[in-house]
């Protein structure tokens, strides 16, 4: 069994993708895990981790929804917002469902390298943590 580490999927008119324009030519279209599972499946790959390709919490609920819709999903990798107050009971919230793994801050679209050593980042780490999650980082 050979599993994909990342891979992403959106959903256009969803709104979240910023970054992603028509200038983008061939990616600037719904890329689903149907899609993804076409391309993998002849090589031999069974299952992915879907990862978030948009700094929204709310992308990370539809990433979770595909999952419950998608048996290859195997895991989930998104965002939250970890400097928000409330980020602790977020992270425990999202982690009930059992395939989240992770969550991702987009650290490249972030202008201060040290952004990561910030303090105020601790509580929300520790309840990573303590939900078992893994703290994905580009």
């Amino acid at each position: 069994m050979s599993i994909d580490a990342h891979f992403h999927c959106w959903q256009l008119d969803r709104g979240d993708y910023s970054w992603l324009t028509p200038a983008l030519g061939p990616i600037y279209r719904d890329e689903r895990v149907t899609d993804w599972q076409q391309q993998a499946t002849p090589h031999g790959v069974t299952g992915g981790v879907l990862v978030q390709a948009a700094p929204t919490e709310a992308e990370t609920h539809f990433l979770l929804a595909q999952a419950n819709a998608n048996p290859v999903v195997l895991g989930v990798v998104g965002w939250l917002d970890l400097l928000a107050p409330d980020a602790p009971e977020c992270t425990a919230s999202l982690a009930r469902h059992p395939r989240l793994k992770g969550l991702r801050p987009m650290l490249q679209d972030i202008s201060d390298p040290q952004w990561i050593l910030q303090p105020a980042l601790a509580a929300a780490l520790r309840a990573m943590e303590d939900q078992g999650l893994v703290l994905d980082a580009l």
